[in-house]
């Protein structure tokens, strides 16, 4: 790596475990812009759940229709990154958040006027999944840019708790306007939110910086964006753990109007409890996490999600109680973050700017094929199966996961510095 490319990656040397970023405008405009409309996402998942078990009453249904809406994301996330180094990372946004706009004023026409079918809510998730996949790139990317370099890593893992947070209100508001307001509520809502990042993104200011040539072709790019990944074990074990986490974990999330019928002898709309117990776990470790800033290990960090993760699936799967169910829920959004916090702080704080977008786009993949192949897994299994075998399954390959990690090492990766990072030949050397 050059000299120029090293320099780019600054170490944070001031705000650890504060909130004084917040005294950047333009941070604090967009973190609570992000907050409401990310809210109103959770609100539209919770609403979209009850309302395609409710038209099907399979749980392979809500599997499908998470595959139809992530797949375009997991085929375009690496071409987005690419485009995230080279073109503006404000303007990406602004168009992709248009989009998911009106696809769910498209939704709520649809259910208001009483034409809604599974097969609408697919192809409308369809429609969100390709606008995913060009925006989650640039959005990881976009948000360090509105704080000065060497507070970088504070403003992401506060981009973790936004999400988070939003997590935690998003279902619990979502089940209230479902229950008193309707379904469709719900949808009009998680529209309306959208305004308000799309204005914030016509009025922030993000930092300049760094950016790929253009000279170079797409799948040049591309290939070199994977090539530095590649040569480097800490950021290929940040795809591993990212792959599995969100195929045996995060996808929990997705299946959880059939969790609530099935297990717990609730309705569907009772995913929202679940949901939002999986939110308040997650924003409680958040708020340590942020206070706890650099003291807390990355290695650490990793490898308590993971035994985290393995004990709220095999909780879930041994409990009839729909409050034990919270609890394991509670745990599994612990693990979660705490996961995504170590793996996003490690590319962030170690990859340079102009690879950035690139090294996000791969770590996102990750997560984005981890989501849709585990629900499909979970669903389909559930319903051929049972739902209490198929998440011992799930536990037991969890386990593997952290078998492995221990037995090899590389655990110890986790903590890798931007030193260790630049200097490609030792980690090429030692996989």
């Amino acid at each position: 790596m050059s000299g120029r490319a090293a320099a780019a990656v600054v170490e944070p040397t001031s705000g650890r475990g504060s909130l004084n970023i917040f005294r950047h405008r333009d941070f604090a405009l967009f973190f609570g812009a992000a907050s409401v409309s990310n809210g109103g996402s959770w609100m539209q998942l919770v609403a979209v759940q009850a309302l395609m078990y409710d038209l099907t009453h399979r749980g392979s249904w809500l599997g499908l229709s998470t595959v139809v809406s992530l797949v375009p994301a997991v085929l375009l996330t690496p071409y987005a990154g690419v485009l995230a180094d080279r073109v503006s990372r404000q303007r990406i946004l602004q168009i992709t958040q248009s989009v998911q706009m009106c696809t769910a004023c498209c939704l709520w026409g649809l259910y208001a006027s009483h034409s809604i079918t599974p097969w609408w809510i697919i192809a409308l998730g369809f429609v969100n999944g390709v606008s995913t996949g060009f925006q989650t790139s640039a959005w990881q990317s976009f948000v360090p840019l509105l704080v000065p370099a060497d507070e970088m890593l504070q403003a992401v893992r506060l981009n973790s708790v936004q999400f988070t947070l939003a997590r935690a209100v998003g279902p619990a508001l979502g089940g209230l306007v479902v229950r008193f307001g309707g379904i469709g509520a719900a949808i009009l809502c998680n529209a309306v939110t959208y305004l308000l990042v799309i204005a914030a993104l016509f009025v922030v200011h993000p930092r300049l910086t760094a950016m790929s040539s253009r000279a170079q072709g797409l799948m040049a790019g591309l290939v070199q964006g994977a090539r530095y990944m590649w040569q480097r074990r800490p950021l290929r074990l940040a795809v591993l753990l990212a792959l599995a986490a969100s195929t045996f974990g995060q996808s929990l999330q997705y299946v959880a109007s059939a969790l609530s019928e099935r297990l717990f002898n609730h309705s569907s709309k009772g995913n929202a409890g679940l949901l939002t117990a999986l939110g308040v776990g997650a924003l409680l470790s958040s708020v340590l996490t942020v206070r706890m800033g650099d003291r807390l290990r990355r290695s650490s960090q990793g490898l308590v999600s993971i035994v985290l993760f393995i004990a709220s699936i095999a909780l879930l799967a041994s409990t009839h109680s729909y409050q034990l169910g919270q609890v394991a829920y509670f745990v599994a959004g612990v693990a979660h973050l705490q996961m995504a916090v170590a793996l996003n702080t490690l590319i962030q704080g170690t990859v340079p700017d102009e690879y950035r977008g690139r090294a996000m786009s791969f770590y996102l993949l990750g997560i984005l094929a981890g989501i849709p192949l585990g629900s499909q897994l979970l669903g389909s299994l559930g319903d051929a199966i049972g739902f209490r075998r198929t998440l011992l399954l799930d536990a037991s390959a969890f386990a593997l996961v952290l078998a492995a990690l221990l037995v090899s090492g590389w655990w110890r990766d986790l903590d890798a510095t931007p030193a260790q990072i630049a200097d490609a030949s030792p980690m090429a050397a030692s996989a």
